[in-house]
């Protein structure tokens, strides 16, 4: 195994998959005080809804029954701080022993649920935030802001404009203050061709909004007018699950100053199909593998059922590659019905995840386009629903927390 680090463990496709649960991604809510032009919203075919307190404490309760799982993340495609619920849900998981992880775009982080969560060792806190400074751009998470310093304030007045960045900046000088460590901050940045120059300046404003990482993935376009902001329109993974050959050898490069002329270089080798590494770490190729399944993580909808990924939680089309896809959501198991235990234990549950840990199927991602591309119901390798050929996530396209 290359340079034995967490990415390299990550991205070796002989690495053991996790057989048992680990990692459990809730969304408690599909509400949302934005309406983000970037947002799969627009292209659901459900209905949303909010978990009752029933549907939360017997999750809890197969949680407790489940050693395996250390970790709950309060995410989704919903606005977890929108649950009137949220900080109940959270304090119970917390209460329970677990690590607790919550996404959120950060407009409800006023101070007293930034007290809260401090009071409550919130362990990961990951805030959207893609524009460092206010623009005319109203695609992203972002709030307008009028006649706000942002580079003094601190948890805005009530009466005044929600700022992401004062309430980052507050979340900070309260933990300073009080010599504390949790939340974790993480920010989180979808990178498009609109604000992918920004991503230098985010990363400066760091030590003044006290965030300690930044997880950059690509946008999901839901249309075809969002496609046209992808950041990887020449990416491929052609050839990166094939051995190492003459016709397409491996090529494994030093660190280097990528502002000289190896920039060039590196850029058409990046762009060449075959697998490119750094210092042992693979940069481009590597092939498909999916986190989800491999480091035993599952998704919950707010009616409890289960599913084994946060791309199957909802049903939604996106565009890729031309042309338009469906993901039928798969769900394996209801938390009302059924203990995690038993539906994690279901043969076909246990079929479908070793066909996703070898990733038998189809080529997809790197089809031309025969129609079978169109949906994840069929793929010319004959496998059952879901498919996952196309999957974006598992091609490393799109990063989750």
């Amino acid at each position: 195994m290359p340079k034995g680090s967490k990415n390299s463990i990550a991205m070796n496709r002989s690495a053991i998959p996790v057989d048992l649960p680990t990692k459990v991604y809730l969304e408690i809510t599909t509400d949302c005080n934005l309406d983000c032009g970037m947002c799969v919203r627009h292209s659901w075919e459900e209905p949303g809804g909010s978990m009752d307190a029933r549907t939360f404490n017997n999750l809890l309760a197969h949680i407790r029954d489940t050693p395996s799982i250390r970790t709950v993340n309060f995410s989704g495609f919903g606005e977890p701080t929108e649950h009137p619920r949220f900080f109940d849900f959270l304090e119970q998981v917390k209460h329970a022993g677990l690590t607790a992880e919550v996404v959120t775009n950060g407009l409800n982080l006023d101070e007293p649920a930034a007290r809260r969560m401090v009071d409550l060792r919130l362990d990961k806190l990951i805030v959207s935030l893609d524009e460092p400074r206010p623009s005319e751009n109203r695609f992203f998470h972002e709030v307008e802001y009028h006649n706000v310093d942002l580079s003094k304030t601190a948890f805005p007045k009530a009466d005044s404009e929600p700022s992401v960045h004062g309430s980052l900046r507050g979340l900070y000088q309260m933990k300073i203050f009080e010599e504390r460590s949790l939340p974790e901050v993480c920010v989180e940045f979808v990178a498009t061709k609109r604000n992918i120059h920004q991503l230098p300046l985010l990363r400066r404003m760091g030590r003044d909004l006290g965030f300690a990482s930044i997880l950059v993935t690509n946008l999901v376009p839901y249309t075809a007018e969002m496609a046209h902001d992808i950041l990887y329109d020449h990416w491929t993974t052609a050839a990166a699950n094939t051995k190492r050959s003459p016709w397409m050898p491996e090529i494994d490069l030093p660190r280097l100053d990528l502002r000289g002329p190896a920039m060039p270089v590196f850029e058409e080798l990046a762009t060449s199909g075959g697998r490119l590494m750094v210092n042992g770490e693979n940069v481009v190729g590597g092939g498909m593998y999916c986190r989800f399944v491999n480091e035993g993580f599952m998704a919950i909808t707010p009616g409890g059922d289960v599913t084994p990924c946060l791309p199957l939680l909802h049903t939604y089309t996106y565009f890729f590659r031309n042309r338009h896809r469906r993901s039928k959501t798969h769900r394996v198991g209801n938390v009302n019905h059924r203990s995690l235990d038993e539906i994690w234990s279901d043969p076909e549950y246990q079929a479908f995840r070793h066909r996703v840990s070898e990733f038998s199927f189809s080529p997809c991602i790197d089809c031309g386009g025969c129609d079978l591309r169109d949906s994840n119901e069929k793929d010319c390798y004959n496998n059952p629903f879901p498919t996952c050929g196309e999957c974006l996530w598992a091609a490393g396209l799109v990063q989750c927390p």
